[in-house]
């Protein structure tokens, strides 16, 4: 059993969770049915108390089957065979069958007042309850517990939906940008999962950790990079040219403005009326001394009555993706706006994701990611049009969409095409998704696999850049002792050290043989990289060309 169980597929067989098939419904009520895979012989019922743990343990030979006939919970579980396995949670609803398979520790939080049978072929004998069908296994202790209630998104950020299915976990995970000043200072994890909503598309994070976690003091200045300048001189000026804006009379809000990297260049072509948004301290005292006036603060009921309204221009370059409490955002985004302007969003693109397997993009910063499905289903809600869209490269791929409240504006072909193209995808066909964890976790395999035979070479393996991609790869892949250090041109970012892993970050200058492998983790900036550092290493590697 336990050799047959070792070589388990984490995301197709550890557990599910299925849904009653085949259902009747009339005006008495519902009928659903679950059809068990093998015979039962015992049957628990069990009540269990808001706010309470039960299990905590694994199953060594029986696979546990548990019917939920009221309620809700946060189940947890975790390969106990397998090492550096993924520890995962999931939401199962009153009507849902949960399955557990031999060697799996689980543990179950109680969200609500619940009810369920527990199906077993097998023993529930309680005289040997840590003996034989069950041993004890303690992994999430009440400090968990406690985080995972606070901390839990149980409904769609966009529509309210409730039964949400998960598209892949990549286990507990460190905040991605909150660097460690010191090696052995203590870091909170949490679960990282995308969730799917099957009534609007929108995909998001199950756990919504407190912003002021994340945002207070933020280490990433998208100024750093020279492609991400060049991309918003080049954006102001398109803006300027489509938009008819005026230097003198146009007012420009950028929400989640950064140093001011997106505002900067209208103050360059003479605009005056510019106001960045900005919640870091830090980042916005650094803005304000480069005179590119910005207000310290999240946009939001309280804040919007200190910021001027009746803007021409609205920015938020991946800042849309950042907000837990969406409705409150794109309602103020509306209220700043004056009737003729426009809202001008940017986010990771969600079709580039999928297909191109750029699952390092998720991390806790980025509760939402969105497809031009998703955000034209949102924004319906507001009575907001999106009348253009149009891809960019950021990111690995970005989508750019424009935005008026105004009922007779005319909606652009692009938008039209992209809808069609999404839909011949399978962006809203679950399928797609699916598939899409199961690759996920053969690229972690294969990463595995590939950096030990690199380690086996003697020579050292340095990273190269420290964007919250490389830790949520780090954390995911488990290669804490594979990569010797990183080097990383921010210089904000020095002498830190990426939760989780641990891996310290230094100045590039401190590579001083070229005998080395240099890993490109910033995978986005990967050309520029090679081009500009050809000094450091003889073999500079696309931490991407190690998936396959």
């Amino acid at each position: 059993m336990i050799q047959k169980w070792s070589k388990q597929n984490i995301s197709k067989e550890l557990e599910y969770v299925r849904d009653g098939e085949d259902l009747f419904i009339d005006k008495r009520g519902m009928i659903s049915n679950h059809e068990l895979t093998e015979p039962i012989n015992l049957i628990g019922l069990i009540d269990s108390k808001k706010g309470t743990i039960r299990a905590n343990h694994y199953h060594p030979q029986q696979e546990q089957k548990c019917l939920f006939t009221k309620g809700q919970i946060i189940e947890i579980f975790q390969d106990i065979i397998n090492p550096n396995s993924p520890k995962i949670t999931q939401v199962v609803n009153a009507g849902q069958l949960s399955v557990i398979k031999p060697n799996v520790a689980h543990t179950m939080v109680f969200s609500k007042d619940t009810t369920f049978l527990n199906l077993v072929r097998g023993e529930r004998d309680h005289d040997n309850y840590g003996i034989t069908h069950t041993i004890k296994h303690v992994f999430v202790d009440e400090e968990e517990k406690n985080l995972l209630l606070k901390y839990y998104k149980f409904d769609c950020r966009s529509c309210g939906n409730t039964n949400l299915k998960r598209v892949v976990s990549l286990g507990y995970q460190p905040l991605a940008n909150n660097l460690l000043k010191k090696k052995n200072e203590k870091c909170e994890l949490y679960p990282l999962e995308v969730n799917y909503c099957d009534k609007c598309y929108n995909c998001q994070l199950s756990i919504s950790v407190d912003p002021k976690k994340m945002f207070s003091n933020y280490l990433y200045t998208s100024s750093t990079s020279k492609i991400f300048r060049n991309h918003f001189v080049d954006a102001s000026k398109k803006y300027i040219k489509e938009l008819k804006l005026n230097k003198k009379k146009s007012y420009i809000i950028d929400i989640g403005s950064n140093d001011g990297v997106a505002l900067k260049p209208f103050l360059d072509q003479g605009f005056k009326k510019i106001l960045g948004i900005e919640p870091a301290k830090n980042l916005a005292k650094l803005a304000n001394k480069n005179k590119i006036k910005t207000f310290n603060g999240f946009l939001n009921k309280k804040n919007i009555k200190k910021i001027k309204k009746n803007a021409d221009l609205i920015l938020a370059s991946n800042v849309f993706a950042h907000s837990d409490e969406l409705k409150e955002m794109a309602e103020c985004m509306f209220k700043l706006l004056n009737k003729k302007g426009t809202i001008v969003i940017e986010v990771q693109y969600l079709m580039n994701t999928l297909k191109d397997l750029t699952f390092d993009n998720i991390y806790h910063e980025h509760y939402n990611y969105w497809s031009l499905t998703s955000l034209v289903n949102f924004f319906n809600r507001f009575e907001g049009k999106i009348f253009r869209s149009e891809r960019v490269n950021t990111h690995g791929g970005s989508l750019r969409v424009y935005i008026k409240k105004d009922k007779k504006v005319k909606i652009e072909q692009s938008v039209k095409l992209m809808l069609i193209e999404e839909e011949k995808f399978g962006i809203k066909n679950f399928q797609t998704y699916k598939e899409f964890g199961e690759k996920v976790y053969k690229i972690r395999e294969n990463v595995r696999r590939n950096i030990k035979k690199l380690k086996n070479t003697n020579s050292l393996i340095i990273g190269y850049g420290a964007p919250a991609k490389a830790t949520t790869a780090l954390n995911f892949f488990g290669i804490s002792k594979e990569i010797d250090f990183i080097v990383e041109d921010n210089k904000l970012k020095h002498n830190k050290f990426i939760p989780g892993v641990k891996i310290p970050i230094k100045n590039k200058l401190q590579i001083k043989d070229k005998k080395n492998t240099l890993i490109v983790l910033a995978w986005n900036f990967y050309k520029d990289i090679k081009k500009n550092n050809s000094s450091l290493s003889e073999n500079i590697i696309n931490i991407k060309d190690l998936e396959n």
